[in-house]
């Protein structure tokens, strides 16, 4: 269907959905599959096939962001988290959810999946690159001492040329079992997959020769 937004209109909700974002989590499918249909021809997704509520529910679940919504019925759209928060996943790539900016762009959502194996087609997000590419990382960082400060507020993620994503804004950066390793307002965040010091930067990009 190509990269261009599909747009599925219901009676209560217009549900869109951006290919390129998707990192294939099957939260949509599995989760109202009714509505998500996998391997139909023509359009997939029926927005009247489930409660609206419900609905709404699960795409707030889709951790990439390529699901998002519109209520047409005069219900609440997607709040912000109450803490922004950028998560590693186990051999993947890291999950943000906040409200966020990147390279000064808002985000549609308050949802998305960014690379960090150094390998996607579609930098700065996640393509599922890093199963090709073999990349390997736990994601279990130790828990850190966080400063007990503010994590809401604007997150602006500054994905810098054949370098870090450099984060400003308060934000709490979680190993993949969910607990704290950091909490602050300005780190810089490896991406080129090749740091001793996941999920931080350590300069390794110009070593490896990362491009972005």
């Amino acid at each position: 269907m190509g990269d261009k937004t599909q747009v599925y209109e219901g009676k209560e909700i217009t549900v869109y959905f951006e290919s390129k974002r998707c990192i294939h989590s099957g939260k949509c499918v599995h989760g109202l599959p009714g509505v998500f249909r996998a391997n139909v021809k023509g359009p997939w997704i029926d927005p009247d096939a489930a409660d609206v509520g419900e609905l709404a529910a699960l795409i707030n679940t889709c951790p990439s962001g390529a699901l998002r919504y519109e209520r047409t019925d005069g219900g609440a759209a997607e709040a912000a988290p109450e803490i922004n928060t950028i998560t590693m996943e186990a051999d993947g790539p890291l999950q943000v959810h906040a409200d966020y900016s990147i390279n000064g762009e808002k985000g549609v959502a308050f949802r998305a999946s960014l690379c960090r194996c150094g390998a996607s087609g579609n930098k700065p997000y996640c393509d599922n690159a890093h199963k090709a590419a073999g990349f390997s990382d736990s994601g279990l960082v130790n828990p850190g001492n966080v400063d007990a400060i503010s994590t809401t507020g604007p997150l602006n993620i500054d994905a810098a040329l054949d370098g870090p994503l450099l984060i400003e804004g308060c934000c709490e950066i979680r190993n993949a079992g969910g607990a704290p390793v950091s909490r602050g307002e300005r780190t810089a965040l490896c991406r080129c997959g090749a740091s001793k010091n996941k999920p931080f930067c350590d300069g390794s990009h110009a070593i490896v020769g990362f491009k972005s």
